[in-house]
């Protein structure tokens, strides 16, 4: 009963432990921006406005198609990648639209104390006292992996699912606990597909490397139980990763599978160095590392470091612990890191690299730390000084080497951690400062090691027969410390971390005044969208307007296809620059509006027949005269193998005279449209600027005007 009621007490711990230190580092700077959690980028751009749109879609019931997500989208297929079947945004549902931004700061901090909870219910099953499974729970809950995708607002669902996942199986393995591992997988499937994909590859290693290890044994008749409640978990999630599936599938990026030299080894020299630096050192900001620029995984979640320990704890149990199942899979773990092709295998073979599979390793290296912290024959004074002496090297070697040499001065500037034409002096701070954390880190466990354990000699269960100093490390003093000492450190590095990328982001004034509360009040008709001229990704969005600039990776293929056929480049994002203004108008495009306050201001003779007409909202807006409304018709139809053959640099102009139609379709509908076969029928000097005023002006005429109304499945019109 005192087992049992210890054991509460400690879920409890973690779970409000987990609150009080991501509520400390985050509420700092919810206080400082007036009860918002601002930081920058993806998170400022993308998670704010999709939080408030999907929550305004789905209480409103427009979840088939969603006109304001860049030319239209799957609603479905496009957000659940984000966060449609995350139980987060759901929580925002019972409040207002208004509210939703101002959860976004309370919902990460309940990520963290969720992740704090789920990994101590895994690893108290592998520890013999609950405060050491609390140690390793604190240190996956705020590891750098989980502090660096805070810019990934919706990553953190799957840190939490994980330790559930593998508890589960292991219930089902040793206790044959039926149910929890398919609603387990129900969970993780619903959540996420791509990090889905990845937990799959990890927990069949872990299947297998614990079978091999003698930890379970497993009948014909129970492993196919097992493969039923994983199908049976898939099934039940299938109402989102259907159209989930079908929206990757379409996706060019998410195809675009490694291959070549590229598969087996990285061909960027620092990736390799990067890999091993980000186990050791708190976590370089998205899109600004300092530590290896020049690898070029910026956006990657590259990052392993645990708070306090750092790699101690591995250090200790991988020298001391031969043939357990842990060292099995942590080897293996850094085995596949270290190869690009099985790399990529956790991120669906993409061709790019990405580390956002770290988050696993990351759990056993917690959970080989609490267990060390219970063994009697681990060697911390030489894991201490292997990772110190790491460390160490790595900061001498990337913060004292030389950068550049000339023959006239010799070796002028030192340091590895930027690029040269960047600013030196902050670059400078940050790196210092991030190793000055790791260092400061090891030298805290030092000296709880010291004074709060007791040294003594004696035999060791695992050795080659030489004494070595153990450590008595379960009493109430150390162990607490070390709790303290965790949540501290977190405090520090992920406060100065969060800080670090505001210094990136548009100024929170900006952003809370102008785009979360401001707004723009345009005569805008069904179906027709406005533009945004050099502003922040997803303006637009803020204010629930559709547009043609969009930042958001999952879209339709057909949108893909679009910008590729009018050479204009679509990786993550839509953003058509002024000079290819002939789109504006057959997408409808009626406003544009440019922030008032920026000193790259938009001249009405970039885009011909945009028209100033006032200022709201500090948003200087234009109106489009020659925009063309939905439901125009042409006379015209061209394959685009004739376009490519007569017309090759003149794509946009050429869709304002004629529609392009597969070669099947131009034959089926010659009788209504004629169809262009040479370069006879359209003459090129007509494709200037005055040609295409021309050809608003004769298509609009021809347009259903104010009939086009859009619902949740596509449009209604009257011709």
């Amino acid at each position: 009963m005192l087992l049992q009621q210890k054991q509460k007490k400690r879920y409890l711990q973690a779970f409000l432990l987990g609150l009080l230190v991501s509520g400390i580092f985050l509420g700092i700077y919810i206080v400082a921006d007036r009860g918002l959690f601002l930081y920058y980028g993806d998170f400022n751009v993308q998670q704010i406005p999709f939080y408030r749109l999907a929550h305004r879609a789905v209480k409103s019931g427009d979840i088939f198609w969603n006109w304001n997500t860049d030319l239209g989208v799957n609603f479905i297929g496009s957000y659940s990648f984000y966060l449609i079947g995350s139980p987060f945004f759901w929580l925002t549902l019972p409040f207002p639209n208004a509210w939703v931004p101002y959860l976004m700061g309370p919902l990460l901090m309940l990520k963290f104390a969720c992740a704090s909870l789920t990994a101590y219910c895994y690893i108290s099953r592998f520890t013999r006292y609950t405060h050491n499974a609390l140690i390793g729970a604190l240190l996956y809950a705020f590891s750098g992996f989980s502090v660096y995708n805070i810019f990934f607002n919706h990553f953190h669902e799957a840190i939490i699912y994980l330790p559930l996942v593998l508890l589960s199986l292991e219930l089902f393995m040793t206790e044959n606990r039926r149910g929890l591992f398919a609603f387990t997988v129900f969970l993780s499937s619903l959540s996420n597909y791509y990090f889905f994909f990845g937990m799959v590859i990890f927990v069949v290693l872990y299947f297998f490397i614990k079978l091999g290890s003698g930890c379970w044994k497993i009948t014909a008749r129970r492993f196919v139980a097992l493969a039923l409640e994983a199908v049976m978990g898939l099934l039940l999630s299938a109402i989102i990763l259907l159209p989930s599936i079908y929206s990757v599938l379409q996706n060019s990026r998410a195809t675009s599978y490694i291959s070549g030299w590229g598969g087996l080894t990285y061909g960027r020299g620092q990736i390799l160095l990067n890999i091993i630096q980000c186990f050791f050192f708190p976590p370089d900001n998205p899109a600004r590392p300092v530590f290896f620029p020049d690898a070029d995984i910026k956006w990657s979640s590259i990052s392993g470091w645990i708070p306090l320990f750092g790699m101690t704890g591995l250090i200790a149990w991988m020298n001391t612990r031969k043939g357990t199942w842990q060292k099995r899979l942590i080897t293996t773990c850094m085995f596949f890191a270290l190869i690009p092709v099985l790399n990529s295998a956790f991120s669906m073979f993409n061709y790019g690299y990405y580390a956002r599979w770290f988050y696993m390793p990351i759990l056993l290296i917690c959970l080989v730390t609490a267990q060390s912290l219970e063994q009697t024959d681990i060697n911390w004074a030489a894991a201490l000084r292997w990772s110190i002496g790491i460390t160490v090297a790595i900061t001498l070697a990337v913060g004292l080497f030389p950068s550049s040499y000339s023959a006239t001065d010799g070796f002028k500037n030192f340091g590895l951690y930027t690029e040269a034409s960047k600013d030196k002096s902050i670059y400078h701070l940050r790196f210092w400062l991030t190793c000055a954390i790791a260092l400061g880190s090891l030298i805290v466990l030092l000296i709880l090691l010291i004074i709060r354990g007791t040294a003594t000699k004696r035999k060791p269960q695992i050795s080659d027969g030489e004494y070595i100093n153990t450590i008595r490390t379960n009493t109430p003093v150390f162990w607490r410390s070390c709790v303290a000492g965790i949540c501290i450190i977190t405090v520090i590095y992920a406060g100065v971390h969060i800080g670090w990328g505001k210094t990136h982001s548009f100024d929170s004034d900006y952003i809370t005044d102008t785009l979360i509360h401001g707004e723009i009040n345009l005569d805008i008709n069904d179906g027709e969208r406005i533009d945004v001229y050099e502003g922040m990704d997803n303006t637009a969005m803020f204010f629930g307007y559709p547009t043609i600039q969009a930042f958001h990776s999952i879209v339709p293929k057909s949108v893909f296809d679009y910008y590729d056929f009018v050479d204009i480049p679509r990786s993550v994002g839509s953003r058509p620059e002024a000079s290819k203004y002939q789109i504006r108008s057959p997408l409808a495009v009626r406003y544009l509006i440019d922030y008032a306050d920026d000193s790259d201001k938009f001249q009405t003779s970039t885009m011909p027949g945009f028209n100033y007409i006032g200022t709201q909202n500090s948003y200087d807006i234009y109106e489009n005269e020659y925009y063309i409304p939905y439901g125009f018709t042409y006379d015209y139809s061209i394959t685009e193998s004739i376009i490519n053959t007569h017309y090759s640099s003149y794509h946009t102009q050429i869709m304002l005279k004629a529609i392009v139609l597969s070669d099947e379709q131009v034959r089926r509908y010659s009788n209504v449209l004629t169809p262009i076969s040479d370069n006879s029928v359209i003459d090129i000097s007509t494709l200037d600027r005055q040609g295409y005023i021309d050809d608003c002006k004769k298509l609009r005429a021809t347009s259903v005007n104010n009939t086009f109304e859009i619902d949740n499945g596509g449009f209604t019109s009257t011709v």
